[in-house]
């Protein structure tokens, strides 16, 4: 049996990326490391011995149980190897600008652009770590839109676009980390819950001064600080931090997905911007690499059927 040594272990680089990874075999030990940091331990018995079997799966040499790297994960019933899973996982966190799935299925040769589609949406799904921790100290809050094929009007109730609430710390003159939810409308009822979601109590929230944010005045765990703009100011010098994120945000998705995104997956897109935003400062592409195995590793079974329809995680599900 392999003794596993609890450590962050992550390559540092495409080049020790691709040496450390070229084969199945590596792929599956570090899957194996991530999954179980301790050791091997039996789902049923919590037996630590196990053998191999020829198809892979960690059987247990006290109960017989069959335990599987992937079974009930993003990846369950894959039939591609590996390797293939680890180089999507390399491309999609290390790429500044993330990946499609044109550029996605042209990088692994697959023949399917769906396969390509439903892996990257299954990687999106593991980007949100459950329990994650909350913003704080100084948060900017502000609402934009996207998408649409109408210009619609400006400001709130713009027809025909996805409404998305964005939440950034302000750490002095830099931002800090931020969140981003699509809501269906500008209701207290509806802000209120992304605020409390998203925003640990004793922050102080600036908004634009918008009634529905009205709640902050009521709720002793908060302060408000209103930054209400004048007749002369620029839209974008109140709450910069937000609408900086907001330009960002539709950058990315007029240039890597080239502005064709159905309103039902824009969570997803968002989830890993999120994610890659709020990991730029890391000094190791690698790290966010393992941290993506790491999420693989504690997913659920996902269907083709839920990602389509956008049905979101169940740990959020039961949120």
């Amino acid at each position: 049996m392999t003794e596993f040594i609890i450590s962050e272990d992550f390559p540092s680089n495409q080049v020790e990326f691709e040496k450390r990874f070229n084969d199945e075999q590596a792929c599956r030990d570090y899957m194996a490391k991530i999954k179980w940091p301790e050791g091997f331990r039996c789902r049923s018995c919590g037996h630590q011995h196990y053998w191999i079997s020829a198809r892979g799966l960690y059987i247990c040499t006290r109960c017989e149980s069959p335990n599987s790297l992937t079974a009930n994960t993003v990846m369950h019933g894959t039939k591609k190897p590996l390797m293939f899973w680890f180089k999507a996982m390399w491309w999609f966190t290390t790429r500044q600008s993330g990946v499609n799935a044109t550029n996605l299925k042209d990088l692994l040769g697959l023949r399917s652009y769906q396969t390509a589609w439903v892996w990257l949406h299954k990687l999106r799904r593991c980007t949100i770590r459950q329990g994650r921790e909350q913003l704080s100290g100084k948060v900017e809050v502000d609402e934009f839109v996207i998408g649409g094929h109408q210009p619609g009007k400006r400001g709130r109730g713009a027809n025909g676009k996805t409404i998305v609430v964005a939440a950034v710390e302000k750490e002095r003159k830099k931002l800090g980390r931020i969140r981003l939810q699509v809501v269906s409308d500008y209701s207290g009822d509806t802000l209120k819950q992304v605020v409390t979601t998203n925003v640990s109590e004793g922050s102080t929230v600036m908004t634009d001064g918008w009634k529905g944010y009205n709640f902050l005045e009521e709720n002793d765990g908060y302060s408000q600080i209103k930054i209400l703009a004048s007749k002369t100011d620029d839209k974008e010098s109140v709450l910069p931090g937000v609408h900086l994120v907001a330009s960002l945000v539709k950058r990315l998705i007029l240039g890597t997905f080239q502005g064709r995104l159905d309103p039902r997956h824009l969570q997803s897109y968002l989830d890993e911007y999120v994610f890659r935003f709020n990991r730029r400062r890391s000094k190791s592409i690698g790290k966010k690499f393992m941290r993506i195995v790491e999420q693989v590793n504690k997913s659920t079974k996902t269907t083709y059927e839920q990602i389509k329809d956008g049905v979101p995680p169940l740990f959020l599900l039961a949120n």
